[in-house]
């Protein structure tokens, strides 16, 4: 929590000096999250994967080799079957997660002969959980009768990232990285009274490849 507000305090606060330059990257690559835990009858099976991910970023100039900014990094959906016992109803449906995370961040990088820069990574911010079921609910007493359902779970949490990017500059404007994202998500899918909410690890790791563009 405290890291996080840091991040986002300086990102805020410190404007990049005249000289220095802004630099506006982008990358594609691989999201991975596990499964999360199974809460048999209540929700089962976990569903986790491997998805598309895209990461964007925007960095300033701080002090020496030190730079702010922020990023945003997100995925297409993971898919997975899953039932749930909600009361007398059995529900039966098609869930479609995703997890967008928003983060202030704090690089510390070092070059690598002249056109070549590797950095550490750490940040902090919000991530967005978003998912979306749809399939059919019954009741467990008779007679039961399929009736459709569909229901949308929508939350903001607190995440916090590490990784590192590593950038080869082809001009004095534009660049090719690498990129790697380790994020967790503050909320262990589990809601207040400690069910699981949806089956899917609250912790992240994406790759990408990707441009960068100085300005």
């Amino acid at each position: 929590m405290r890291t996080a507000l840091l991040v986002a305090l300086l990102v805020v606060t410190c404007a990049p000096s005249s000289g220095a330059q802004t630099v506006v990257g982008g990358a594609v690559g691989t999201s991975k999250q596990a499964e999360g835990a199974s809460d048999f009858p209540f929700l089962n099976p976990p569903i986790g994967g491997t998805t598309v991910s895209a990461i964007g970023l925007i960095d300033f100039r701080f002090k020496g080799n030190t730079t702010v900014g922020v990023e945003a990094s997100s995925s297409t959906a993971i898919v997975g079957e899953q039932t749930q016992r909600a009361g007398s109803a059995s529900n039966a449906f098609e869930s479609r997660h995703r997890d967008s995370v928003f983060s202030g961040t704090f690089k510390y990088g070092r070059p690598i002969g002249s056109r070549v820069r590797a950095a550490a990574v750490a940040g902090g911010g919000l991530a967005w959980r978003r998912t979306a079921r749809s399939g059919t609910t019954q009741s467990v007493f008779p007679p039961a009768s399929h009736q459709p359902f569909s229901d949308t779970l929508s939350d903001f949490v607190l995440a916090y990232s590490l990784g590192g990017d590593v950038e080869v500059r082809v001009t004095d404007r534009v660049g090719v990285m690498a990129i790697g994202r380790w994020h967790r998500l503050r909320d262990d899918d589990l809601a207040s009274d400690g069910v699981v909410k949806r089956g899917v690890s609250s912790t992240i790791v994406r790759f990408g490849a990707g441009a960068t563009f100085r300005f």
